[in-house]
């Protein structure tokens, strides 16, 4: 009797073993929680499961993070309020840790449109067009977003760092 690869088996879970690790850090990229990035990821797939018969195609990915971003959206307004953590001075010396610090203090404090552009562009390599289709706006739309959301984070970045 020949074996069967087990992932072959169940489309589900490769579907989830594709997209969990770029769904993951984007999630922790805009709650800064780990453990709240988890169950927000849980429910983006529980969510993405159950409506794959809405699935139009295109991008899984940018299917999946427009998904996440609702999924955080509706959390976050259930929550009322998501905790910004403050750097404390002198809180630490590594320099990674603080370049990391202050790259999360600076993208905090965007508005959330722009902050979400510019990590699908930047850190989950989307195009334009399909970050477009996770925000619902045009093309135009997000390139405003994006260099708006560029220009922002270098001047909170300069004044965090100085």
């Amino acid at each position: 009797m020949a074996t069967v690869n087990p992932i072959e088996l169940n489309p589900i879970e490769s579907f989830y073993r594709a997209h969990s690790d770029a769904v993951y850090a984007f999630l922790v990229s805009l709650c800064r929680d780990p453990v709240w990035a988890e169950d927000l990821m849980q429910d983006t797939f529980v969510k993405a499961t159950r409506s794959m018969g809405g699935y139009r195609g295109g991008n899984p990915r940018s299917w999946l993070f427009s998904i996440a971003r609702s999924v955080f959206i509706d959390d976050t307004r259930r929550r009322r309020a998501v905790p910004v953590e403050e750097i404390e001075d002198g809180a630490t010396r590594d320099s990674d840790v603080t370049e990391r610090m202050l790259i999360e203090r600076s993208l905090s404090k965007l508005p959330e449109r722009q902050r979400t552009a510019l990590l699908l562009t930047d850190m989950a390599g989307l195009s334009y067009a399909e970050v477009a289709d996770v925000l619902g706006c045009s093309n135009a739309a997000v390139k405003v977003l994006i260099h708006r959301a560029r220009v922002s984070f270098r001047a909170h970045y300069t004044e965090t760092s100085s």
